[in-house]
């Protein structure tokens, strides 16, 4: 099956390239930066206009919340789903709180939490910043990152997973950004912990595969 990358809020899905993210898969990527308020049309246009019947979908971050709710409306087009770094749920005064920062200074919000979501990961980080912080920071949409704030601040978890989709958790248990306690648990989701991985974890992923 076709792997669709969803990234997290604030990335794009570049970071495959970067570093070289389930490269032997067949990738579907998205071109920007992913818009919350129109995606899931948008996906399932895509899919319809290339006769493409089931993907599979390794949604990181924000991007797990994305592809979780598009196989709650298009099951039938998900073969399976990959939730990397989820949180069920971001509190009102976290987002609030980032409003405040991005209104105040922009880029310095977003350096900080690159940097942040980077912790342990220091020539990774090197990398992000040497490739591609730069261009994010010159061309990230303000409206984006709002629409992505929107989105976040009033996601549901839903209380089950959809009837025969297999979903498989995977997080950092040194995530600073979405804590392991926060992880959703669903009933018939397969679980996989990487005990010294932060919010990066995509990365230790990667290299499990690898060494596979």
């Amino acid at each position: 099956m076709p792997l669709l990358f969803l990234p997290g809020w604030g990335f794009d899905a570049r970071l495959v390239d970067l570093y070289r993210l389930f490269r032997d898969n067949c990738l579907i990527l998205p071109n920007s930066f992913v818009d919350p308020a129109c995606f899931s049309a948008e996906l399932s246009a895509f899919l319809q206009s290339r006769h493409i019947t089931k993907i599979v979908i390794v949604g990181w971050s924000m991007g797990a919340q994305l592809g979780l709710d598009f196989s709650l409306t298009h099951g039938h087009l998900v073969g399976r789903l990959d939730l990397v770094a989820m949180r069920s749920c971001w509190p009102q005064q976290e987002i609030a709180a980032v409003r405040r920062a991005i209104a105040a200074d922009l880029p310095g919000y977003l350096r900080d939490f690159y940097r942040k979501c980077f912790l342990g990961y220091k020539k990774p980080y090197h990398d992000f910043v040497r490739e591609l912080q730069e261009d994010y920071l010159q061309k990230l949409p303000r409206e984006i990152l709002m629409t992505g704030l929107d989105y976040l601040q009033n996601f549901t978890l839903p209380a089950h997973i959809p009837d025969g989709l297999a979903v498989h958790m995977i997080h950092g248990r040194k995530d600073l950004v979405a804590p392991v306690e926060e992880m959703p648990q669903f009933l018939g989701a397969t679980h996989e912990v990487f005990p010294r991985a932060g919010h990066m974890v995509l990365l230790d992923l990667q290299q499990k595969l690898q060494n596979d």
